[in-house]
């Protein structure tokens, strides 16, 4: 059985670049945060134990719909990049998720 994956949403830091209105992922390798989903890395739950602050929240990387391929483009300029909103039902999600990690629910 393959190893779950997720992306680490950060909630201590805004983005710059769209206006505030999308969320943040830790880039690969814990190398920045990105607010495009083709450069957000993919961590492991032990990588998760180690790194997450309080402010990150572990989402499962195939919520998003993508496979693993779609998080290791190495493309300098993506030309139709993914990008998360804070809508109201990514806040519900969120908030089901936060919970799920501070309960030790995530599977």
């Amino acid at each position: 059985m393959e190893e779950q994956l997720y992306l680490i949403l950060t909630t201590r830091h805004k983005d710059q670049l769209f206006g505030g209105d999308v969320h943040l992922f830790w880039g690969r390798n814990s190398s920045g945060y990105s607010a495009i989903l083709q450069r957000a890395g993919l961590y492991t739950k032990e990588q998760i134990k180690t790194k997450c602050d309080r402010g990150d929240i572990p989402i499962p990387y195939t919520y998003f719909g993508y496979d693993k391929e779609f998080f290791a483009q190495d493309i300098p300029y993506v030309k139709f990049p993914v990008l998360c909103s804070k809508s109201d039902e990514i806040k519900n999600m969120i908030a089901d998720w936060q919970y799920e990690y501070r309960h030790g629910l995530i599977k």
